[in-house]
């Protein structure tokens, strides 16, 4: 498959609304960009209405043109953020090398019900964030958390949910993120019963 040259990368971000102009983009963000996108924006979502709709609709008030995202947009930013977790997520062969197990066995905690590894599918691959892992192996008791999580979550949510202090989670009146609370060595049955309730 050729490499798409910078100005058709610019043309494929700008077709989509977004302001940005980085120098290389992998298909694997194209992809993030198609899906969220595709999600929010459906395509010709106001050429399903009446024209009586329409026009009702832009004497009230709504603007009827396509949105133009801004640099700080935070729609670009979310993109930008998924596009992240993907590109720095381990594969399963990755994951299998750093957890001294073969892939069958990563592919088995990420399908099991519940999973006890986090992942994301993309165009029939995983992706599992790193946020999850330790240099030699994973996060103790994150697995419990794991298993409690919604699969309907966004990614970017999980990422954000498991990094960001958490009132509920304090030491010595400090809060902490789920993810320092089970790397020092907190009690993880705490942060999977949280983990339930986003």
């Amino acid at each position: 498959m050729p490499t798409k040259t910078s100005t058709e990368t610019r043309a494929f971000l700008h077709a989509h609304g977004l302001d940005v102009s980085p120098t290389d983009l992998p298909p694997m963000v194209e992809t993030a960009i198609r899906e969220i996108m595709a999600t929010l924006f459906p395509e010709d979502i106001l050429s399903d209405l009446p024209q009586a709709e329409l026009e009702v609709l832009e004497r009230g008030g709504f603007d009827t043109r396509p949105r133009r995202l801004r640099r700080k947009d935070p729609l670009a930013r979310t993109i930008a953020g998924y596009a992240a977790l993907l590109e720095t997520g381990l594969t399963t062969r990755e994951a299998s090398e750093r957890l001294g197990v073969n892939q069958s066995r990563i592919r088995q905690k990420l399908t099991s019900k519940p999973p006890s590894l986090y992942g994301i599918r993309i165009e029939g691959k995983w992706r599992l964030p790193l946020f999850q892992f330790t240099l030699k192996g994973i996060v103790p008791g994150i697995e419990l958390a794991i298993a409690n999580l919604d699969s309907e979550l966004h990614p970017l949510a999980v990422y954000r949910w498991f990094t960001i202090p958490n009132p509920d989670l304090q030491v010595d009146e400090e809060p902490l993120s789920p993810l320092d609370w089970l790397r020092s060595g907190n009690d993880p049955e705490v942060v999977a019963r949280l983990a339930a309730d986003i």
